[in-house]
């Protein structure tokens, strides 16, 4: 995308003239941007050390945007592991904090069947046929969050240890709508970053807009974990990039949303 309108000031810019803005006045108006022509939520990345030019880009544009053939994100429409998702409506979802073993995610049967590579759960015999579980980590839920409106709106039940079972489309909220009401609970944050970066104390801080909207606050314990893991050359690279995060969402004693990450399994990150 070549341009963007920023509503702090109501102007449009150029990526090359956003990019010459002092950098008070760039950090400060790059939580501010939208697309051009529909409005969408748009975000700014700098030049990069490796030579990638600056430049704008939105995510999601509203429909019949003509911009969006620019900043097209990739939809899964295969048979696959989501797909698969999508074809097993009563399946229950366990969250998988265990972000480091090898291997894929398998769909098992509640009473202890084993699983399959084609990710269905095995049943034999003439009984009722019990709950299957399929197990999926944070990076999975984001791909399905990301490219797929049936699964962010779906009653399917999810299993996280320790917690009671919630449907999906009431523990998952995006980034843009948190707000009040949700103070205090438990839950699955994902959207759009604007920018990251740290303050004097080493947190650093995953912004997601402007002062109205929620950050999110990685302790210098692991901040480094959470960039080597996801292979963060530069923090430009998060300008862009999608999150999910489970936890609580606070308010600071000046009123600014946020939420502390307490763990890298608590993160996911996508970059774009």
């Amino acid at each position: 995308m070549d341009t963007a309108r920023c509503l702090e000031d109501g102007s449009t810019y150029t990526s090359i003239q956003f990019s010459r803005l002092p950098a008070d006045e760039l950090s400060r108006k790059r939580r501010q941007l939208q697309c051009p022509e529909c409005g969408g939520p748009a975000f700014f990345r700098k030049a990069s050390r490796s030579g990638r030019a600056a430049c704008f880009g939105a995510r999601p544009h509203n429909p019949n945007c003509s911009l969006a053939a620019i900043d097209v994100e990739r939809i899964d429409d295969g048979a696959g592991e989501y797909q698969d998702q999508l074809e097993n409506p009563g399946t229950n979802i366990v969250v998988d904090f265990n972000y480091g073993a090898a291997g894929d995610s398998a769909v098992s049967e509640a009473d202890g069947l084993p699983g399959n590579p084609a990710r269905r759960g095995r049943y034999e015999g003439t009984a009722p046929r019990p709950d299957a579980q399929m197990h999926r980590r944070l990076s999975s839920l984001l791909r399905m969050l990301i490219e797929s409106p049936h699964f962010r709106n779906s009653g399917q039940i999810l299993e996280i240890e320790g917690r009671r079972s919630i449907p999906v489309r009431n523990f998952f909220v995006p980034i843009l709508s948190i707000d009040r009401p949700h103070i205090g609970g438990h839950l699955g944050l994902w959207g759009l970053i604007s920018d990251a970066r740290y303050d004097s104390n080493g947190t650093l801080w995953l912004n997601s807009g402007g002062r109205d909207h929620i950050s999110f606050g990685l302790s210098p314990q692991i901040a480094p974990d959470v960039i080597s893991r996801f292979h963060v050359s530069d923090l430009e690279d998060l300008a862009g990039a999608y999150v999910l995060v489970f936890g609580t969402p606070q308010v600071s004693s000046n009123g600014k949303l946020y939420c502390i990450v307490d763990g890298i399994e608590c993160i996911a990150l996508r970059l774009t």
